[in-house]
């Protein structure tokens, strides 16, 4: 026989045993697919379950009658720690720099929540036992006028003028530390399509329900900044995680402290993962699964007392990023008793 001729007839016999191994393996990724998808479906049952059992979720009344110094807060306070534990360790393995930043949160004029008063201090131990370098701006903000940097009496939230008043707390911030330099890089098809949460290259008015329009730009990676990321990188990378309170809602692009702070530091790149209504179980999962992916140099979280007590079990059921559903611990279950007498 000649050579070439059994060279064909050995790939003509092997071809069924090529497409067996292919159907198989097709066999395989769609048993893989279906099985997740059984997994998504049965997660989206139990948290729809749960938030139909717990509508309510916490507000002050869970800091009142001495409950800064009740079992229940502890408990949501070591919650806390340890994501604040997680994040520093996975921001950290990347070569980033960590920093946490205290934004007091200003609902109306005179005395501040009693979830920050409590809270506060509990960060800036937590931070001082970790470790970890914390930038309280409690003193800086209480010496504003608060009808001038936020919209009081129509909302809480930063005005224009306070867009530029934390653009400048923001600046030593950012020149302190934007010598660090991450240790990691990654490869393109490693990066997922985003970076934050935004919609890519949302475009859209917005009011929040408050009949206060605002543009609400985001760039291609779903980051609220008016630009896309580009690689290799250039310049040191900034990234502010946090709440509404870096989010800046009611403000449009322009106007936002992190926009406002680009303009004045333009050897630096500031990124803005702001997400409405977050907490630190969030910003732990979106660094993770997306923004570390940006590569940044230097990761700055704002947080304050409100975000403890966000961490009770049906809040996290209604808004968390991941949508993972959260059980009652024994004591979140009586106070949840006692408060909405169900």
């Amino acid at each position: 026989m000649k050579p070439l001729h059994f060279l064909y007839l050995l790939l003509a016999a092997g071809t069924p045993l090529l497409h067996g191994c292919a159907n198989k393996n097709d066999d395989k990724e769609r048993q893989h697919k279906e099985f997740e998808y059984k997994q998504h479906e049965a997660q989206v049952a139990k948290l729809e379950s749960l938030n139909k059992e717990y509508p309510q979720i916490p507000d002050e009344r869970l800091m009142e009658n001495n409950g800064a110094n009740s079992p229940l807060y502890a408990e949501l306070k070591e919650r806390y720690k340890n994501y604040l534990i997680q994040l520093n360790k996975d921001v950290t393995a990347t070569g980033a720099k960590f920093v946490v930043m205290i934004m007091k949160p200003i609902e109306k004029p005179g005395d501040p929540t009693l979830n920050f008063k409590a809270g506060r201090p509990f960060i800036l131990k937590t931070c001082a036992d970790l470790g970890i370098d914390c930038i309280d701006l409690t003193d800086q903000i209480d010496a504003q006028d608060p009808k001038e940097i936020t919209l009081l009496p129509r909302d809480g939230h930063w005005s224009k003028k306070g867009g530029e008043f934390y653009a400048g707390l923001f600046m030593p911030i950012v020149k302190k530390h934007m010598g660090n330099k991450s240790t990691v890089t990654y490869k393109d098809n490693e990066r997922p399509e985003t970076f934050g949460d935004l919609p890519p290259n949302d475009d859209e008015i917005l009011d929040g329900g408050k009949d206060i329009p605002y543009h609400l730009k985001a760039n291609v990676q779903g980051l609220r900044m008016d630009y896309d990321l580009k690689f290799p990188k250039t310049k040191p990378r900034i990234l502010f995680m946090g709440s509404s309170h870096v989010y800046f809602p009611f403000l449009d692009n322009e106007y936002i402290a992190t926009t406002v702070l680009q303009k004045q530091m333009p050897e630096v790149e500031i990124l803005n993962a702001g997400i409405l209504s977050a907490s630190i179980d969030d910003y732990v999962s979106l660094f993770a699964e997306k923004a570390k992916y940006a590569e940044p140099d230097v990761v700055i979280l704002q947080t304050n007392g409100g975000d403890i007590i966000h961490l009770y079990f049906s809040n996290r059921n209604h808004v968390s990023r991941n949508q993972t559903p959260h059980t009652p611990t024994k004591l979140e279950e009586a106070y949840y008793k006692a408060t909405y007498k169900y």
